[in-house]
């Protein structure tokens, strides 16, 4: 049996907008008009066949192990409301000083997403900056673009701890992470991140553009004490 994306090769803005996810227009093949885009069917086929198992082996995957226990039913009650009320393509911006579940939030949204047959990715910045300064590397065959290829069009992808390095030593790496965000906002597809720092204190201490870019971001502050210092 052919599955539907598999024949939705094109799509129409005259068609509407998903009823789904609203961003998106509706597919649209051989003058059939459906209702929702390509992505939310994909990730409908996706749901079909996840099985509890492969969902577990998918959040090993993108969840490190010390945050597999977070569940989204754990988060405090505003939260949950805040993120359940966003819409579908907003980003999320964490921030807050550390140990205060920043991160432990953000795993609980992979679960959550997961489970409902998203695509997810999850990259620590301190990482993503490791990868840049490697694809600069005169022998290195990986380019800019390979590095993020993978990052780009994932129906989720989460970056934590955004802006812990020194700007001097991560400036290439700000340049390629704006051009990151550029193109999966452009795409309507959200980006979770986290940091220690506010959106203004980002903007003054490394890069403005990506400032801009998550101040339409749906902004929360995580507060209290260091939950790994009790």
């Amino acid at each position: 049996m052919t599955k539907i994306s598999e024949v939705l090769k094109t799509t129409s803005l005259l068609s509407g907008k998903c009823d789904n996810c609203g961003c998106r227009p509706k597919a649209f093949y051989s003058g059939e008009r459906r209702n929702w885009c390509q992505r939310c069917i994909k990730i409908y086929e996706r749901l079909q066949s996840l099985t509890h198992e492969r969902a577990e082996s998918i959040i090993c995957q993108v969840v490190e192990p010390l945050y597999l226990g977070a569940v989204f039913e754990d988060l405090d009650t505003v939260l949950r409301e805040k993120l359940y009320n966003r819409k579908p393509y907003q980003d999320v911006f964490f921030f807050g000083p550390i140990g205060t579940g920043k991160t432990y939030a953000m795993a609980a949204i992979a679960r959550y997403y997961i489970e409902l047959g998203y695509e997810c990715a999850r990259i620590n910045f301190d990482d993503f900056c490791v990868k840049v300064r490697s694809a600069m590397s005169p022998a290195s065959k990986l380019t800019e673009w390979d590095m993020i290829k993978p990052m780009k069009d994932v129906d989720m992808l989460f970056i934590d701890d955004l802006g812990l390095r020194s700007k001097q030593e991560t400036d290439f790496a700000y340049v390629t992470l704006y051009s990151l965000l550029n193109k999966r906002q452009e795409r309507m597809l959200p980006t979770v991140i986290s940091s220690n720092k506010d959106i203004k204190r980002l903007a003054e201490a490394f890069d403005s553009r990506i400032a801009s870019r998550l101040s339409t971001a749906l902004i929360i502050e995580m507060s209290g004490k260091d939950r790994r210092n009790p």
